[in-house]
């Protein structure tokens, strides 16, 4: 039986048990999460928002706030000293953008990133994708050797017996909508290499599709044997294999009956990547709410900053699961992926 994978990152996280910036701390979800993050050593929660906001949501949810930071966005000093910082370190921004844009907790948040006062921000509960990005953009490039902004998943399905035990990886099931072949390239190679720094494993990467080796074809399957193609000239010794259906990833009896040859990925995948936004969100969700899984993520790959991306639907156990995964990403890099 593998161990388990959540336990493994919680021990790597209480390693240096880094500051992870939280921008919704108005989020009685978050504000729990936070306070069991806390308690376990995990990581320093530092709550940004309104104090009389946040105190009210924990007082209704019986959450102590005792021990963890508390930045109020509304303190007249403290959004002049974040404004001064802001200018210093990024000179280029006018004292006009750079004051409008601090009004956004997001964005304070992810410039606390950047100051070096948190190791990694969580956000999303209560703000789409699309803002979550824009406030670690503002402040983060992509990182050195990165062309493309993506995100994984780190699945927790009970019952399910792969190789990782119950956990598996999903991707990209929140960022690229419509990945080209190199593009579809560019996500796997970030997800194997999360698998392997993050999580210990040895990456198996299953292009996924309607169609296992020409069962079918359209213009989606030539994209995924143009990326198979490209990630095998790019990263040959990559175990990885495609396209294949879901059940010829994971299953082996399936993957014996679908492929021929021998593969080293079919039926052994631990990580799955989607053609399209439109099947990994719409898997991942599937997987959550029929399967009762737990999601924890979706971690930002490609940016030199170590952000999360909460879905809007996270449980207290999904958000504790996420900070958890990423202070212990902060473990290994340093704040930086």
């Amino acid at each position: 039986m593998p161990a388990d994978v959540l336990v493994c990152l919680r021990e790597k996280a209480r390693q240096t048990c880094p500051r992870v910036v939280l921008p919704e701390a108005e989020d009685e979800i978050v504000l729990a999460a936070a306070r069991e993050v806390f308690e376990a050593e995990v990581a320093v929660p530092v709550l940004v928002g309104n104090p009389q906001r946040v105190v009210e949501v924990g007082r209704r949810g019986g959450i102590e706030l005792e021990g963890m930071d508390l930045i109020d966005t509304g303190d007249e000093e403290v959004r002049e000293r974040l404004l001064a910082d802001c200018l210093k370190r990024f000179p280029a921004m006018s004292p006009s953008r750079a004051e409008r844009r601090l009004r956004s907790p997001l964005v304070v948040a992810s410039l606390l990133v950047a100051l070096g006062e948190g190791q990694a921000m969580v956000a999303g509960r209560s703000n789409p994708t699309q803002e979550v990005i824009f406030a670690s953009r503002l402040f983060h490039e992509l990182r050195e050797g990165a062309s493309l902004l993506s995100s994984m998943f780190l699945m927790r399905v009970p019952g399910f017996a792969g190789p990782e035990g119950e956990y598996i990886i999903f991707a990209d099931c929140g960022v690229v909508v419509a990945p080209d072949a190199p593009g579809l390239a560019e996500i796997a190679l970030a997800t194997a290499r999360t698998a392997r720094e993050l999580l210990g494993w040895e990456p198996r990467v299953a292009l996924l599709s309607f169609s296992t080796k020409a069962s079918g074809y359209d213009a989606s399957v030539a994209r995924i044997r143009e990326a198979l193609r490209l990630l095998r000239e790019r990263e040959p010794a990559l175990a990885v294999d495609g396209e294949l259906q879901l059940d010829a990833a994971i299953v082996p009896e399936v993957a014996a009956r679908k492929t021929e040859g021998e593969s080293p990925v079919a039926g052994r995948a631990n990580v799955l990547i989607f053609p399209d936004l439109n099947a990994g969100n719409i898997a991942y969700k599937c997987v959550q709410r029929f399967a009762r899984a737990e999601a924890y993520g979706p971690l930002l790959q490609g940016l030199a900053a170590t952000v999360s991306d909460l879905s809007r639907g996270s449980s207290v156990s999904d958000v504790v699961g996420t900070i958890t995964m990423v202070a212990a990403a902060c473990a290994l890099t340093g704040g930086s992926r």
